[in-house]
């Protein structure tokens, strides 16, 4: 199966990402990996009318360590987690659990917050997140908010992102 048609953009900043997003409302979805959504939208499970390419955005790609928290860009590769020394001397918890994803192709495109956003149950990273108490760190036009992981995640498939046209966050990154 082929996706249902849908309009392409490619903001270069956040702050253009995120008024793409409120814009657009329910009908967008930021496309970092792709690896869950692409795969959805190949068999319409998932029909956004409009992706909001975040890959050209430098600064979410990188993983930072300050005061204790280790700090994962929303377009971090999840073989960039597995191999990064912040993430594997901080919480290498995370570090094990990437390593576990299918095979080494997969994780050198796909994210590892975009993991965390489908919310997928038996994705090692979402339960990775719980055990190691960590957070989410959501964006929109109306500023960020901190999430809990374990109230971040309110459901199989479902998490405390909202979407809509008052507030349409893009995850900026998971501590």
């Amino acid at each position: 199966m082929k996706p249902a048609p849908f309009a392409y953009l490619a903001p270069r900043s956040v702050d253009e990402a995120l008024a793409h997003l409120a814009e657009h409302g329910s009908e967008a979805r930021p496309l970092a990996g792709g690896q869950s959504l692409v795969r959805l939208m190949n068999t319409r499970l998932a029909t956004p009318s409009v992706l909001v390419d975040i890959n050209r955005i430098e600064e979410l790609a990188a993983i930072s360590r300050e005061n204790g928290t280790v700090r994962i860009g929303a377009v971090a590769r999840q073989r960039a987690c597995e191999t990064s020394p912040h993430v594997r001397d901080g919480v290498p918890l995370i570090a094990e659990a990437v390593g576990l994803i299918a095979h080494p192709s997969v994780r050198r495109r796909g994210t590892a917050v975009g993991s965390v956003a489908f919310a997928d149950p038996s994705a090692e990273l979402p339960t990775a997140l719980l055990a190691a108490d960590g957070e989410v760190v959501a964006a929109s036009t109306r500023g960020e908010r901190a999430i809990a992981a374990d109230e971040f995640f309110t459901g199989p498939f479902t998490s405390a992102l909202a979407v809509g046209p008052a507030q349409n966050p893009a995850q900026r990154g998971v501590e």
